[in-house]
């Protein structure tokens, strides 16, 4: 059992505690065991290529960052109401390589307030965005995206060290 197997054990089961909304030492055995069980189906029915060249642990503190990311649109946002403000629609390509990364990106553009996830086609993310009138394009959108891009591309792996993860 190496360390990553016990991380998603106690990742699964605290949020089983969570989910069943009290703790106490048979919710965190149930936890455990049912983490166990739904771990060894995993691995043993469903192989993810997809995700292999995700580093997870780097992975980790990216809720809490989007969180904070998520408080500072929205101020933004609350002032493009306020204001004079355009909406329209924004290409942008992208740098991630992880089929896999590049949904979270999406999901997590839709989550910060400001811009809205429409389409992804290959390298290319298609967003529906608010901006300031006086300013050409949508800057406040691009900056948010590349900014959850770029703390996405930290937990990208290269082919060759993502093989030998798993062996």
């Amino acid at each position: 059992m190496g360390r990553h197997t016990i991380f998603t054990m106690l990742t699964l089961t605290f949020v089983w505690i969570i989910l069943v909304e009290e703790f106490s030492w048979r919710n965190a055995a149930t936890g455990m065991f049912v983490s166990m069980i739904c771990m060894h189906f995993i691995g043993r029915f469903l192989q993810f290529k997809e995700i292999q060249n995700v580093n997870f642990y780097k992975l980790a503190a990216y809720p809490f960052w989007l969180i904070q990311r998520i408080y500072v649109d929205a101020i933004y946002v609350i002032k493009m109401i306020l204001s004079d403000s355009k909406v329209g629609f924004m290409k942008q390509q992208l740098n991630l390589d992880n089929e896999s990364l590049r949904i979270i990106l999406a999901d997590s553009i839709t989550l910060t307030p400001g811009s809205v996830f429409l389409d992804l086609e290959g390298e290319t993310i298609t967003l529906l965005c608010i901006g300031d009138k006086a300013s050409e394009g949508f800057p406040a959108a691009t900056e948010g995206l590349h900014r959850i891009e770029n703390v996405l591309l930290k937990s990208q792996r290269h082919e060759q060290s993502a093989e030998n993860y798993f062996i």
